[in-house]
């Protein structure tokens, strides 16, 4: 019992489970950057582990949504960051000639990436930790300058590696996100009144859904993700349908939804009553779910397989 509540608690603060992802590679890069530190023994191993690891995080942002731009967007953040500290590292730090080098390298990132504005985070986060890992450097000291580079190139490929070797988790933002749909689904003809706040509430589950989709671009059972993606946003359409009936057969659809939802979110495939075996159903909702745990059964034998 402590466990459900603490789950539903969890998911209610972490819906699509970006949070928990985010927390679990965290925790395991600190790890291994622990590890690494007891081997290498850098001379500011806090900072070097801040900053090759800091990539990582960006990397996991929602936004964020393929495999190919999470590598490109961290070693983006990693070759930035050892070029701008030694460039911050050519001057005495926060002397007027510090301020006029950090001033121009911030411009000159800022126009290159003039056309990608949705960078210009990143480029934030890049000049704040080059500025401040030179606080623990000395001026003119280019053997130190060196030193702290190449602690953080080695760290970075470390973080790199570790982030590759990572279990692969990311179906889980795609099963949330269809968790929420049905509650949301289920929600929308219990609550009719709130209609119009479900229906974007759905809205906002199927771009997650659909954002997650690219992250399982290299998985063998995409198609099948792709095809329930499809069912559960024609179901909302069915749902609309049968709202403005007095005579409906939703008390079948709603059945089948709970033990489609228990299914996911136990893994496993959904079991039907010996008479919903076959599309016998005449209204489109009710064969619409039926679609629905026909594909899940089929994702589940794929992924089992």
């Amino acid at each position: 019992m402590f466990i459900y509540k603490l789950s539903s608690w969890v998911d209610k603060i972490d819906p699509y489970w970006y949070g928990r992802l985010i927390a679990l590679k965290t925790s395991y890069i600190a790890v291994g950057f622990f590890i690494a530190n007891l081997l290498l023994h850098p001379k500011s191993p806090t900072l070097i582990m801040v900053i090759s690891g800091v990539g990582m995080i960006v990397a996991e942002m929602p936004n964020i949504n393929s495999l190919k731009k999470k590598d490109s967007i961290y070693l983006g953040i990693t070759i930035l960051l050892c070029i701008s500290i030694f460039v911050f590292s050519l001057t005495s730090f926060m002397k007027l000639t510090f301020i006029i080098t950090v001033s121009s390298w911030a411009y000159l990132l800022y126009f290159a990436l003039r056309r990608k504005p949705e960078l210009f985070p990143i480029v934030s986060i890049v000049l704040m930790l080059a500025t401040i890992s030179q606080e623990g450097l000395q001026f003119g000291n280019y053997y130190d300058m060196w030193n702290t580079t190449i602690f953080i190139f080695q760290f970075s490929l470390i973080a790199f590696w570790l982030h590759k070797l990572f279990p692969f988790m990311y179906h889980k933002i795609w099963l949330s996100s269809l968790l929420r749909s049905i509650e949301t689904i289920q929600e929308m003809y219990n609550c009719k009144q709130n209609l119009l706040n479900n229906s974007i509430r759905l809205r906002k589950h199927a771009r997650v859904s659909l954002s997650s989709i690219n992250l399982l671009e290299h998985q063998h059972y995409l198609h099948l993700v792709k095809t329930i993606h499809t069912d559960i946003a024609e179901l909302h359409l069915c749902i609309y349908h049968l709202i403005g009936h007095k005579h409906n057969n939703f008390a079948h659809i709603n059945s089948n939804l709970t033990n489609l939802y228990q299914a996911i979110k136990n893994n496993q495939p959904c079991e039907l009553n010996p008479h919903h075996q076959q599309y016998s159903y005449t209204g489109i909702g009710e064969n619409k779910i039926l679609d629905m745990i026909f594909n899940w059964n089929q994702l589940c034998k794929h992924v089992n397989s």
